[in-house]
């Protein structure tokens, strides 16, 4: 039952997190002066607690929208078992992108922050059963799962940016990252 009901709490928080939940759109408040006012239009701005996210149509608008000074790569279809996995959806805000998939029973979360600390990039409040650090060529990733051996959230941090990615299952089980995933996950993402 507590494995169950941490996989419930687990779903329901990465959901939020990762876009799959509801999500409010609203414009954004600022207001232009003069003539420029007449040419403005607001941004669709994506509210998710208290984090605003920007919706962008590709990662390089995400990259932009985020003012990073590098781009934000991320691998189409994700290299994570054979779900048939959505296109990403993109967001960003000040100096932070997201890609969001959906996998028919599964979701994924990828975040990249420039000069935002890594501590600061998540808002991952779950408790794994498991933690570990897999060494990606170098890259020591930190892996946090429910099962030993399956990441359902990874974070580190190279060439002054920090990453992470979340990966629950949405219709039950624990659907997450085995060492050969973790890895290719790690490696296509910049």
């Amino acid at each position: 039952m507590k494995k169950i009901m941490l996989t419930l709490v687990a779903t329901a928080v990465a959901l939020a997190i990762a876009g799959c939940g509801n999500a409010a759109t609203r414009t954004s408040g600022v207001v232009a002066s003069g003539e420029d006012a007449a040419e403005s239009t607001p941004e669709p701005v994506v509210i998710q607690g208290e984090i605003a996210w920007s919706e962008s149509v590709n990662a390089e608008e995400a990259a932009q929208s985020a003012g990073f000074t590098g781009g934000f790569y991320v691998p189409s279809p994700l290299p994570i078992g054979n779900y048939p996995w959505t296109e990403p959806n993109f967001t960003a805000m000040d100096h932070v992108a997201q890609a969001d998939y959906d996998g028919d029973g599964i979701c994924a979360s990828i975040r990249k922050g420039e000069g935002v600390a890594l501590q600061d990039l998540s808002a991952d409040l779950n408790q794994y059963n498991f933690d570990w650090v897999q060494d990606c060529d170098g890259i020591q990733v930190a892996c946090h799962g429910y099962e030993e051996g399956i990441a359902n959230f990874l974070e580190w941090e190279a060439n002054g940016c920090a990453y992470d990615v979340w990966c629950v299952s949405t219709k039950g089980g624990n659907l997450g990252m085995n060492a050969d995933e973790v890895y290719a996950m790690v490696s296509a993402i910049q």
